[in-house]
């Protein structure tokens, strides 16, 4: 091979694994796919598209330790005093531990509106889907913030 090509054989090589891995786990993908309607029903304001990918099970851990059901994630979402923007989603990782469950660690940025106050945010958070009727739904949330520091001593 003329080692001119390699590169171009290399991207080819990592293209078709990445794809075949992609199409090889289509419960991923879905995932990702439901997560993803997720976000754009929060920063829409639109609930009824939010309780669509929610289980009725959801259990909801905000990063202040807040703990809301289904119910009560989506009625303050259209009580007007929150607003979501410029949502995103990084660094994710998937477990799936059994057939039906699909677990998503990673991290979210978005900008929120709680009362009259605009800010950003970051997170880290882990999620479970669980496949419902045939649909993937969130059926637990848990984000914190990270801080920058630890209190696991440096080794």
């Amino acid at each position: 091979m003329k080692w001119f090509l390699f590169p171009v054989w290399c991207a080819v090589v990592v293209g078709a694994l990445t794809s075949s891995l992609v199409a090889a786990d289509p419960s991923v993908v879905a995932v990702f796919k439901a997560d993803q309607e997720r976000l754009d029903a929060m920063m829409a304001g639109n609930a009824s598209a939010l309780a669509r990918v929610l289980s009725d099970e959801l259990l909801f851990v905000h990063s202040d330790g807040r703990v809301e059901t289904k119910g009560d994630y989506v009625k303050n979402l259209l009580a007007g005093d929150t607003a979501y923007e410029k949502a995103s989603t990084s660094d994710v990782r998937t477990l799936e531990p059994s057939r039906g469950i699909v677990i998503l660690i990673g991290a979210q940025t978005m900008r929120k509106r709680l009362g009259g106050t605009w800010s950003d945010i970051s997170l880290r958070f882990l999620s479970v889907w669980r496949k419902e009727d045939g649909d993937w739904r969130m059926v637990a949330w848990q984000s914190m913030r990270p801080s920058g520091s630890s209190v696991v001593p440096k080794k």
